[in-house]
């Protein structure tokens, strides 16, 4: 537009990600992120030409649609460029004071009259070309000079992001998750499957100064549209987009309109409305679709607004009037979150309270921070309880006779004004009464007051509420007191995880007073709840292979989609996938991890439709895009999936940390990490406290003594290891557990497990790490390695005896939890160095427990990246659907279903690691002729039945097993033993199989 937002209304339609408001308490976050742009050059016909209108290899006439997009107030936002910095006008506005300047001067008009102008004829070069009384050549000269006196001296220094700039909005914890990176726009643009033109009533100069200024200057657009295009036309020189069929001649003549659809994106409504009566779809930006979400619509990958489309419908059964409302959406995601909540973690949450915070209790008020308050959903969850989960404010009144507890002050952060009235409503349902507001500066109610009286007698609690419609970061502090409890639901994973914890330490005021992150107003560390982290993966049930769009592209795996979304909100939107980054960040600053566990969604079609759509909203307008630039076929995978109708299976954690230094170790790890600070010998052990196979289906704990070769003391070259951490070989130890093993050395290879026989009663277990704390009199490094992290081929105990030739150093930079897994990384290598898969090769593994995991970790490493499915594909197999989704961690291409299996194949290599005989079966009828079957599960001594009928016969296929004990023959000239833990230990650094982990 050339003269658009000349009015305040005008002048704050913008490039917005999403309203700030929906942003919020979403586990994931759906804005599209801010998309940049494009390439311009000088001439029309010049990026006409028929090289350049070729995109993809396919002729114009065989595309379907055209992409027309404005400029000035579409590309980017006049509000933001106004606030970039304080000694900049934005573009817009600059122009709308040249035109005054430009009216006055030349004909004397007032700055009304040159408004009426522009609104009476939706631009001001098109009121100039009608109203002037004077001869075409005059007219066109008078057209020129406007341009030139009006757009010549634009500064667009503002539309340059500052270093240090925040988008517009947004607060110091990163609030607005936008990360608005105009490259990703261009990135997008780039990759669109069809001819993109900008078109503007701004002269043609112009364009390509906002595109410059915005970084947009290298996208193949097919052309440039502006008046001064048509400077020459005879009958209406210097046409705008008032006369939508001159202005846009050069694309309808272009395009066939029986073969395209003509798609105008626009913030004007006149000129959307004029286009349209010509055949151009409109699709209106503004501050309610923005860019982004207006790009998604053109591509497909989300449904037109009924809104945008005049239409207006509350039938949710209606998939085609879905709208996005982020009332809407949060209350349909709260449904799922009061049932989706961790009990056992809210029960630990619910004891901490008892029996830390209540007993040291000074004024009798417990203060709770719901620092993501969206619409109160923990406030009534705390009240009334839900979901299976208890009220808190009951268990708290049953857990203390003296009647300590007073008053409950529940302070509610929530900057989404949009939010107010639902919250209002909530508060009212729950029997509070609003008894005062306070007004900001600006005279805005931005703090309520509300009260409630709970129960009677001596046990009679006040409850006050104090709903604030700000970020908790812009706490002033002048009324407020450190809270007992942070409560952020559907909100940590929305942060860095440091800039989260820094923000988190003002708040509390943790490093303003005492000894840095210690003690709240009631004398003991403050706890922090957050329920519903998002860790990282999202999946379909059942879930799609890779597919074919009828010759436009190749679909992608659902598993290989959703790790593309992944991507797009962490690099676009700037989220945190890893809720261990979180557990990292919290004891950099003091805090402890108290209790954790698994919260996942599960979302279905017709239980919860709304959020449903919801979800394939958020996968259109930041997925989606991603698929596209990536080369598949986006708008075929969110055909499919609606087609489908799956269910969306999210993994959630809730974490409860303590934030405050402990006066002691709190676990076993931290006395021996403190341990391992000292180098300091220590006094013999004499008992140990060991898990025994005592019989099928019998395990127990025994405590016994602490022998090594001689007795209680070390022999000459034992060492004493203090555990820190073992893993259980949930393979290997259920066959022990269940007696399905025949009587053997426990393992020729391992020292001190080859003199061992495989009968109850049994200690068995190969993963052990822990610390060394003693020293035989002929360990000559024993200096060196006293308190040092190791690991051992050892049982599950508290503390063992071992030759020092046994144990293994760990890395530096290697955590016990992630070294405790090296034994299952070798097993994993020995089994990929077995199946020797070539580049290109497509591979197939059966069974993700943690072997199979690993086997896929491993295998992806070589993943070469094609976007067809048909190379170097790593496909895992599973019936469950918390594996599936740990195998997309792991970096499967396709993670499915065993009944998949033969539409997903044939494989070149199949690796077998499940246990189960059908999928062994399995794996052999889906490798190809010639192809390979590695078996690396032990069946202990269960008979095994296969069909291995005249197609096998013919097949020329290979089955080999592999076992990691021993290097093969045909590998020994090259690997030893040695050379392999060295490339273990580095594949677990690379890795960080901790990340598998569940259940301590």
């Amino acid at each position: 537009m050339a003269y658009s937002a000349i009015l305040a209304l005008q002048a704050v339609l913008a490039i917005s990600c999403l309203s700030r408001a929906h942003s919020r308490n979403n586990g994931v976050n759906w804005a599209a992120g801010t998309l940049p742009f494009s390439r311009t050059d000088g001439v029309f016909d010049s990026l006409v030409a028929p090289a350049l209108a070729v995109r993809g290899g396919s002729e114009p006439e065989s595309r379907s649609t055209v992409l027309i997009i404005d400029v000035d107030n579409c590309l980017y936002s006049e509000k933001e460029a106004r606030s970039s910095s304080p000694k900049y006008c934005g573009v817009e506005e600059q122009i709308v004071m040249n035109t005054h300047d430009f009216g006055l001067r030349h004909f004397g008009m007032t700055k009304k009259e040159c408004d009426d102008l522009y609104h009476e004829h939706g631009s001001t070069v098109e009121g100039l070309r009608h109203t002037l009384d004077t001869s075409e050549d005059e007219k066109k000269e008078i057209l020129r000079k406007f341009y030139h006196e009006v757009y010549e001296d634009i500064d667009m220094t503002c539309l340059l992001p500052t270093r240090g700039d925040t988008p517009s909005g947004q607060d110091d914890t990163g609030y607005s998750h936008t990360k608005t990176k105009r490259r990703h726009l261009a990135d997008l643009l780039k990759a669109v499957p069809f001819p993109i033109y900008f078109a503007s009533n701004s002269p043609r100069a112009h364009v390509h100064k906002v595109l410059t200024a915005l970084g947009l200057c290298d996208i193949g657009q097919h052309g440039i549209i502006t008046p001064d295009c048509h400077v020459d036309d005879i009958d209406e020189p210097f046409t705008s987009k008032a006369s939508p069929i001159r202005f846009f001649r050069r694309i309808l003549d272009k395009y066939s309109a029986a073969k395209n659809r003509f798609i105008l994106l626009d913030d004007s409504k006149l000129n959307l409305k004029r286009a349209t009566k010509i055949g151009i779809e409109g699709i209106h930006v503004s501050n309610s679709l923005t860019l982004e979400e207006a790009l998604a619509v053109g591509l497909n990958h989300i449904k037109k607004p009924p809104s945008d489309k005049g239409e207006t419908s509350s039938d949710e059964s209606d998939d085609s009037q879905y709208e996005f409302s982020d009332v809407r959406y949060l209350r349909s995601k709260n449904e799922v979150d009061i049932v989706s909540i961790n009990e056992s973690v809210w029960k630990r949450l619910n004891e901490a309270l008892s029996s830390e915070v209540l007993p040291s209790m000074r004024d009798g008020i417990l203060r709770i921070a719901d620092i993501g308050a969206g619409l109160l959903s923990m406030l009534e969850i705390i009240l009334e309880g839900g979901g299976g989960k208890s009220s808190m404010l009951s268990t708290l009144r049953k857990s203390e006779d003296g009647g300590v507890l007073k008053e409950l002050h529940y302070y509610a952060y929530e900057p989404n004004r949009n939010l107010l009235d639902e919250c209002r409503k909530k508060l009212d349902r729950l029997g509070f009464s609003e008894t005062e507001r306070m007004k900001n500066a600006s005279g805005d109610a931005i703090d309520f007051l509300f009260h409630r009286q709970i129960g009677g007698d001596s046990k009679e609690i006040h409850v006050t509420v104090h709903l604030r419609m700000r970020d908790f970061s812009h706490e002033t502090f002048n009324d407020f007191l450190p809270p007992d409890l942070i409560i952020g639901c559907c909100f940590a994973d929305l942060f860095d995880p440091y800039e989260l914890m820094q923000s988190l330490l003002r708040f509390t005021r943790s490093c303003s007073f005492g000894g840095g992150a210690s003690e709240n107003e009631n004398g003991c560390g403050t706890l922090v709840y957050f329920p519903i982290v998002f860790a990282g993966t999202t999946q379909f049930h059942p879930p799609r292979p890779f597919g074919n769009a009828e010759g436009k592209g190749s679909i992608p795996s659902d598993t290989m989609a959703f790790r593309l979304y992944a991507r797009s909100l962490e690099e676009k939107h700037g989220h945190n996938l890893e809720p261990r980054m979180i557990v990292d960040a919290m004891k950099a600053y003091g805090g402890n991890l108290i209790a954790s566990g698994r919260s996942d969604w599960l979302i279905d079609n017709s239980r919860h439709r709304y959020l449903w759509n919801t979800m394939l909203y958020f996968f259109g307008t930041s997925g989606a895009p991603e698929l596209l630039v990536n080369d598949w076929n986006s708008a075929a995978w969110i055909e499919r999936a609606i087609r489908n109708l799956p269910q969306i299976l999210v993994s959630n954690v809730d974490l409860l940390f303590r934030l405050g230094p402990a006066d002691k170790p709190s676990t076993r790890a931290d006395a021996l990490d403190h341990l391992g600070k000292q180098h300091e010998e220590q006094k013999p052990v004499l008992m140990v406290d060991e898990i025994q196979f005592q019989a099928p289906h019998q395990v127990g704990k025994v405590t016994k003594k602490l022998n090594g070769k001689q007795g209680k003391d070390l022999a000459p070259t034992e060492v004493e290891v203090h555990s820190v951490c073992s893993l259980i070989s949930s393979g290997t130890e259920l066959k022990i557990f269940k007696g399905l093993f025949d009587d053997a050395a426990l393992d020729v290879n391992i020292k001190g497990m080859d003199e061992e026989r495989m009968a109850y009663p049994l200690a068995y277990g190969y993963s052990l790490v822990g610390r060394v704390t003693r020293c035989g009199s002929k360990v000559k490094d024993a200096a060196q390695i006293l308190g040092k992290l190791v690991f051992t081929f050892s049982p599950h105990a508290s503390v063992v005896i071992t030759e020092r030739d046994a144990i293994h150093l760990v890395p530096d930079g290697v955590a016990a939890e992630d070294a405790i897994f090296m034994p299952s990384v070798e097993t994993a290598l020995s089994i990929v160095h077995d199946a020797h898969v070539r580049i290109g090769e497509r591979v197939a593994v059966y069974g993700q427990g943690l072997i199979g995991l690993l086997v896929t970790s491993l295998l992806s490493i070589q993943d070469i990246g094609s976007n067809t499915g048909l190379f170097g594909t790593v496909t895992a197999f599973d019936t469950f659907s918390g594996r599936l989704a740990a195998s997309s961690v792991m970096g499967a291409s396709q993670a499915l279903l065993p009944t998949q299996a033969s539409e997903a194949g044939p494989f070149d290599v199949s690796i077998e690691v499940s246990g189960n005989t059908r999928a062994l079966q399995s794996a052999i009828d889906n490798t190809l002729s010639g192809g390979r079957i590695i078996v690396g599960s032990w069946y202990g001594n269960a008979d095994v039945s296969l069909k291995l009928g005249i197609d096998f016969h013919r097949s020329h296929k290979t089955i080999k097993t592999s076992q990691v004990s021993k290097i093969p023959a045909e590998l020994t000239a090259l690997w030893n033993k040695d050379r392999r833990f060295a490339l273990t230990w580095e594949l677990v650094r690379k890795i960080r199989p901790s990340r598998l982990i569940t259940r301590t």
